[in-house]
């Protein structure tokens, strides 16, 4: 458990040092957490500084995917943890929504400006589509239907072709 900003710092810094040893390492990426609907904890992954947000969302997608492989959500929004300075030197996390490509080059302009050695903060909204949703609803019987569950099994009556 992380209990201050330095150590904080300590601990990202020494993940990154680590991964640049690594053969497989791609400079032209960055280290990255996703906040899933703002749970904790947060989820650690590479992004790639030219991504496009289609390709984020679906590099989240299948993140989640691969955390949770029953969930049948999708991301459908992602906020930047966007660090702001106060005039006294504070730094404070403001949420930026993306919302199209050129929001994606400004979040790797900004966190190059703020960080070069901490992580890309990001938040994740996910939702489950409505398909998905009318596939796990209970099918409404009709009359026929329930009469027929409720009388017994007198006659065998399949509800599939009903």
């Amino acid at each position: 458990m992380v209990e201050t900003e330095e150590e904080e710092e300590r601990v990202v810094s020494e993940i990154v040092e680590g991964l640049e040893e690594f053969p497989d390492f791609d400079s032209n990426t960055k280290l990255a957490e996703v906040y899933y609907n703002g749970g904790e904890p947060p989820h650690l992954f590479r992004i790639r500084n030219d991504v496009t947000l289609s390709g984020l969302k679906d590099q989240l997608d299948q993140i989640n995917r691969q955390l949770n492989y029953r969930d049948t959500r999708r991301v459908v929004g992602v906020e930047y943890r966007c660090p702001l300075s106060d005039s006294a030197g504070s730094l404070r996390l403001n949420r930026m929504k993306l919302t199209n490509d050129d929001d994606m080059i400004t979040t790797f302009s900004v966190f190059g400006q703020h960080n070069t050695k901490g992580l890309i903060e990001l938040d994740a909204s996910l939702v489950r589509y409505v398909e998905q949703i009318l596939k796990s609803l209970i099918r409404p019987r009709n009359y026929k239907e329930i009469r027929a569950l409720l009388e017994g099994p007198e006659e065998e009556v399949s509800l599939d072709y009903l």
